[in-house]
This record gives structure tokens, sequence and C-alpha cells, in this order.
């Protein structure tokens, strides 16, 4: 997880460069950072299925598929940290 926060700063520190070139605000960059990084986790997690497709993918991936799922999710979650950081920063 340190990789993963570590990642999402440097991905930050990008979207900050990337914030003095393209003729967008910081806003508007660091939430797309954000919201990518956020859908990602949600899709890579199954969250996005219903009630019986989340039970079928229960009962038929093994034990060490759903955690290697789960870390997956949790590292682009932690990744969008910084960048919902700066998104905050910069919207107050």
């Amino acid at each position: 997880m340190k990789k993963a926060f570590a990642f999402g700063c440097i991905l930050a520190a990008a979207a900050y460069a990337a914030g003095f070139v393209l003729p967008f605000g910081f806003d508007i960059i660091f939430g797309a950072v954000t919201a990518v990084l956020i859908v990602t986790a949600i899709i890579v997690s199954g969250l996005a299925v219903s009630g019986a497709e989340q039970r079928a993918n229960y009962h038929s991936e093994t034990e060490e598929g759903r955690h290697a799922r789960l870390k997956m999710a949790a590292v682009f979650f932690c990744a969008a940290l910084p960048s919902a950081g700066c998104l905050l920063i910069t919207l107050l």
C-alpha cells in the first residue's frame, strides 16, 4: 500500500505540473485523476455488479483470487487518495 500511495503522490505531482501547462483548472485535473482511479477501483473490486452476479462471483472464484482482486482495488483507492486530497484543497 505504501508503494501505491507513493505512486499516487507522484501522479498528483504530475497532475499539479500539468495544471500549469493545460488550459484546465487544477480542480478539473485533480477531479479527473481521482475519478478515474476510484472508478477503476470500483470496477476491479466488483462493486458495480448486481447482488446475484456478486454471489455467483463469490462462489465461483478462489479465496486467493478474491484476496488478489480486493487488494488490487485497495491499491487503486490508495493511489487516488493524494489526488483526492489535492482536489479538496483546491476546492476550499
